[in-house]
């Protein structure tokens, strides 16, 4: 049987990256996400936020496939500053950008340690180095990485557990998020960002893809509890220089 890569946001630009990524690689892609993914060899509808729906699928993905990896990229990012933000918007960040990925692992462990399997979750710069008004999803990434390190000690020896933190990658969400200000203040913003970037460029979808397939590969077999920061070199830059 062909092994399986789970991928959590599929439908995204780095969702659908990382499927034709797996997919490449020889895995079978099974993607899971709210809407439609086209990347993923299965695709699975699926609410991120519904803990008690991911605790039985992930149930179902365990016994029915021999799975090698999964990759939590799924993600909300409520735009609200600190003091501001909804209850419900904290509750639905905690669990999709947290919570979710812990309920799939309850399932699919099993199968992931007799694969020596490993989970990649995709964190951000922004839990370490962030911007006002994006509190709830810098302070679940930052758990997430916490989530990381705990669980590589949980899941040891059998499976590994690490990240990787993009900063800007060229994705729909990010072109919306720039659109905000108006198209030629975006591109003002966009040669900023490219100036202040050490590689002189925004990233790829597939940048991000190529250091998962990495940790997920052989190559990685000694790593684990790691954030792989993938950002172009954005975050060595002192920010008050």
């Amino acid at each position: 049987m062909t092994l399986a890569v789970i991928v959590t946001g599929a439908s995204g630009g780095i969702g659908a990256a990382l499927c034709e990524r797996a997919r490449k690689d020889g895995y079978t892609a099974i993607g899971l996400d709210r809407q439609h993914s086209s990347a993923a060899d299965i695709h699975l509808q699926v609410d991120m936020s519904d803990s008690e729906q991911l605790l039985a699928l992930g149930a179902e993905l365990g016994d029915k496939y021999n799975v090698k990896a999964l990759i939590h990229n799924a993600a909300v990012q409520p735009i609200s500053g600190a003091g501001e933000i909804p209850l419900a918007d904290w509750y639905d960040t905690f669990s999709v950008n947290v919570v979710a990925v812990d309920a799939i692992v309850s399932g699919v462990k099993a199968s992931l340690a007799t694969q020596d399997g490993s989970i990649v979750v995709v964190s951000s710069v922004h839990a370490r180095a962030t911007t006002g008004g994006v509190t709830a999803y810098a302070t679940t990434k930052a758990a997430l990485e916490g989530w990381v390190r705990s669980a590589a000690l949980d899941l040891g020896p059998d499976i590994r557990v690490n990240a990787v933190s993009p900063g800007a990658i060229d994705t729909p969400k990010l072109r919306e998020g720039f659109a905000r200000w108006g198209s030629d203040t975006a591109e003002a913003r966009k040669a900023v960002l490219r100036e202040r970037t050490a590689l002189g460029r925004i990233g790829d979808p597939a940048d991000v893809a190529g250091a998962v397939a990495f940790l997920i590969g052989n190559d990685a077999r000694f790593i684990t509890g790691s954030v792989l920061v993938v950002d172009g070199g954005a975050t060595a830059r002192l920010g008050s220089e």
